[in-house]
Protein backbone atom coordinates (compact mmCIF):
# COMPACT_ATOMS: atom_id res chain seq x y z
CA UNK A 1 0.00 0.00 0.00
CA UNK A 2 2.64 2.28 0.91
CA UNK A 3 4.69 1.61 -2.68
CA UNK A 4 1.47 2.52 -4.67
CA UNK A 5 1.00 5.95 -2.69
CA UNK A 6 4.99 6.42 -3.25
CA UNK A 7 4.55 5.36 -7.01
CA UNK A 8 1.79 8.33 -7.15
CA UNK A 9 3.60 10.84 -5.19
CA UNK A 10 6.27 10.35 -7.06
CA UNK A 11 4.39 10.62 -10.51
CA UNK A 12 2.21 13.34 -9.67
CA UNK A 13 5.34 15.65 -8.23
CA UNK A 14 7.42 14.38 -11.54
CA UNK A 15 4.77 15.66 -14.08
CA UNK A 16 4.55 19.14 -11.84
CA UNK A 17 7.67 19.60 -12.19
CA UNK A 18 7.76 18.60 -16.50
CA UNK A 19 4.81 21.10 -16.66
CA UNK A 20 6.50 23.93 -14.49
CA UNK A 21 9.66 23.45 -16.03
CA UNK A 22 7.86 23.88 -19.67
CA UNK A 23 5.41 27.35 -18.83
CA UNK A 24 9.25 28.88 -17.39
CA UNK A 25 11.11 27.67 -21.07
CA UNK A 26 8.17 29.48 -22.92
CA UNK A 27 7.93 32.48 -20.07
CA UNK A 28 11.69 32.95 -20.59
CA UNK A 29 11.50 34.02 -24.36
CA UNK A 30 8.68 36.46 -23.82
CA UNK A 31 9.74 39.72 -23.04
CA UNK A 32 8.13 41.55 -20.23
CA UNK A 33 7.90 45.16 -19.36
CA UNK A 34 9.69 45.96 -16.41
CA UNK A 35 9.99 48.80 -14.40
CA UNK A 36 13.56 50.76 -14.23
CA UNK A 37 12.60 52.88 -11.40
CA UNK A 38 16.04 53.53 -9.10
CA UNK A 39 17.51 56.20 -7.42
CA UNK A 40 21.52 56.29 -7.62
CA UNK A 41 23.71 57.94 -4.54
CA UNK A 42 26.21 60.25 -5.05
CA UNK A 43 29.61 59.15 -6.45
CA UNK A 44 28.00 55.71 -6.95
CA UNK A 45 27.54 53.92 -10.64
CA UNK A 46 24.42 52.16 -11.56
CA UNK A 47 24.22 49.47 -15.03
CA UNK A 48 21.11 48.24 -16.83
CA UNK A 49 21.39 45.30 -18.81
CA UNK A 50 17.76 44.88 -20.46
CA UNK A 51 18.00 41.52 -23.06
CA UNK A 52 16.13 42.90 -26.09
CA UNK A 53 14.52 41.45 -28.87
CA UNK A 54 14.18 43.48 -32.37
CA UNK A 55 11.54 45.53 -31.80
CA UNK A 56 11.31 46.11 -27.95
CA UNK A 57 11.27 49.37 -26.10
CA UNK A 58 12.89 51.14 -23.34
CA UNK A 59 12.36 54.70 -21.89
CA UNK A 60 14.81 55.91 -19.54
CA UNK A 61 14.60 59.44 -17.86
CA UNK A 62 16.96 60.88 -15.33
CA UNK A 63 16.88 63.84 -12.93
CA UNK A 64 19.17 64.99 -10.50
CA UNK A 65 22.75 66.50 -10.15
CA UNK A 66 25.61 65.85 -12.51
CA UNK A 67 26.14 62.64 -14.12
CA UNK A 68 27.27 60.53 -17.40
CA UNK A 69 25.33 58.37 -19.02
CA UNK A 70 25.95 56.05 -21.91
CA UNK A 71 23.60 53.45 -23.90
CA UNK A 72 25.48 50.76 -25.84
CA UNK A 73 23.78 48.12 -28.01
CA UNK A 74 24.50 44.36 -27.79
CA UNK A 75 27.99 44.70 -29.86
CA UNK A 76 28.94 47.41 -27.59
CA UNK A 77 28.67 50.31 -29.83
CA UNK A 78 27.37 53.52 -27.84
CA UNK A 79 23.77 54.44 -29.50
CA UNK A 80 23.84 57.74 -27.18
CA UNK A 81 26.69 59.19 -24.70
CA UNK A 82 26.10 62.23 -22.52
CA UNK A 83 28.46 64.04 -19.85
CA UNK A 84 27.91 66.60 -17.06
CA UNK A 85 23.87 66.81 -17.95
CA UNK A 86 21.17 67.26 -14.77
CA UNK A 87 18.39 65.85 -16.98
CA UNK A 88 18.21 63.48 -19.64
CA UNK A 89 15.47 61.26 -21.07
CA UNK A 90 15.51 58.38 -24.32
CA UNK A 91 13.09 56.53 -26.04
CA UNK A 92 14.89 53.41 -27.41
CA UNK A 93 14.12 50.72 -29.68
CA UNK A 94 16.28 47.55 -30.19
CA UNK A 95 17.45 47.08 -33.93
CA UNK A 96 19.35 44.13 -32.63
CA UNK A 97 18.43 41.39 -30.58
CA UNK A 98 20.97 40.82 -27.09
CA UNK A 99 21.84 42.79 -23.96
CA UNK A 100 21.66 46.78 -23.92
CA UNK A 101 23.61 48.32 -21.77
CA UNK A 102 22.84 51.75 -19.92
CA UNK A 103 25.65 52.99 -17.50
CA UNK A 104 24.90 56.12 -15.54
CA UNK A 105 26.83 57.47 -13.13
CA UNK A 106 26.30 60.00 -10.65
CA UNK A 107 29.53 63.09 -10.27
CA UNK A 108 26.98 65.51 -8.39
CA UNK A 109 26.57 65.94 -5.08
CA UNK A 110 23.10 64.79 -4.62
CA UNK A 111 20.96 61.72 -5.87
CA UNK A 112 19.84 60.91 -8.83
CA UNK A 113 16.24 59.71 -9.64
CA UNK A 114 16.11 56.96 -12.48
CA UNK A 115 12.32 56.45 -13.85
CA UNK A 116 11.17 54.29 -17.18
CA UNK A 117 10.77 51.03 -18.09
CA UNK A 118 12.11 48.64 -20.36
CA UNK A 119 11.10 45.60 -22.57
CA UNK A 120 13.13 42.52 -21.29
CA UNK A 121 13.37 38.21 -21.54
CA UNK A 122 15.34 36.23 -18.91
CA UNK A 123 18.82 35.11 -19.55
CA UNK A 124 20.07 32.52 -21.10
CA UNK A 125 21.00 30.97 -17.85
CA UNK A 126 17.11 31.55 -17.02
CA UNK A 127 16.25 29.00 -19.95
CA UNK A 128 18.83 26.86 -18.43
CA UNK A 129 17.17 26.17 -15.12
CA UNK A 130 14.15 25.86 -16.59
CA UNK A 131 15.44 22.96 -18.83
CA UNK A 132 16.88 21.45 -15.45
CA UNK A 133 13.44 21.06 -14.30
CA UNK A 134 11.81 19.06 -16.78
CA UNK A 135 15.02 16.98 -16.63
CA UNK A 136 14.26 16.64 -12.71
CA UNK A 137 10.64 16.07 -13.89
CA UNK A 138 12.02 12.56 -15.71
CA UNK A 139 14.16 11.92 -13.17
CA UNK A 140 11.52 12.23 -10.49
CA UNK A 141 9.10 10.03 -12.89
CA UNK A 142 11.51 7.46 -13.57
CA UNK A 143 12.04 6.72 -9.55
CA UNK A 144 8.55 6.87 -9.04
CA UNK A 145 8.16 3.97 -11.90
CA UNK A 146 10.22 1.83 -9.27
CA UNK A 147 7.72 2.07 -6.65
CA UNK A 148 4.60 1.00 -9.35
CA UNK A 149 3.21 -2.46 -8.22
CA UNK A 150 3.97 -5.56 -10.76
Amino acid sequence: MLACKMFYAAVAAGIAFIVIGAASSIYSNIAVDVPLDNTVRPGAPDVITPEMNVGDTASISVTGSKFNIKIEDPERQVIRSESNVTSFSYDLTAQKAGEYRIEISNTGSSDLTISGHAQTKASPLGLSGALMLVVTGVIVIGLGLRFRKN
